[in-house]
């Protein structure tokens, strides 16, 4: 039977700030990348309104809605140790791209952690925590 654990829980949560910090460095990279073309991004509501709708930002949706899959299993009562392997194989599976399965995002991930090393460290605090569990 599996096994409840404070433990799993306490990881997934150190996995979500990890994941919340990457996101928010793709999303700034993304956002020099965009005002180098467009111009500056004056306020968080046009940002909002890039994030979601245009598509220089789009393949950050896939970081984006996996970061809330984590959260609703956070919002649960209790988590299973095997809920939060799963959670942690997939993040593991995001961040490290196969060459034979190339996407939008693990595209543009790979070539944004070539250019930026707050991203490279944001990258690192998520292999860490992976590595950890």
């Amino acid at each position: 039977m599996p096994t409840m654990s404070g433990d799993a829980k306490a990881a997934l949560k150190e996995l979500a700030q990890a994941l919340r910090d990457l996101h928010r460095s793709l999303v700034e990279a993304t956002r020099r990348e965009y005002e180098k073309e467009w111009g500056p991004v004056n306020d968080a509501g046009q940002l909002l309104q890039l994030l979601t709708r245009h598509p220089k930002f789009c393949w950050l949706h896939q970081l984006s809605e996996f970061i809330v899959d984590v959260d609703e299993l956070l919002d649960q009562e209790t988590v299973l140790e095997p809920e939060m392997r799963m959670i942690f194989t997939q993040a593991k599976a995001l961040i490290t791209p196969s060459v034979s399965d190339i996407t939008e995002f693990s595209q543009r991930y790979v070539d944004l952690l070539q250019q930026d090393p707050a991203l490279v460290m944001a990258h690192a605090n998520v292999r860490r925590v992976l590595s950890g569990a």
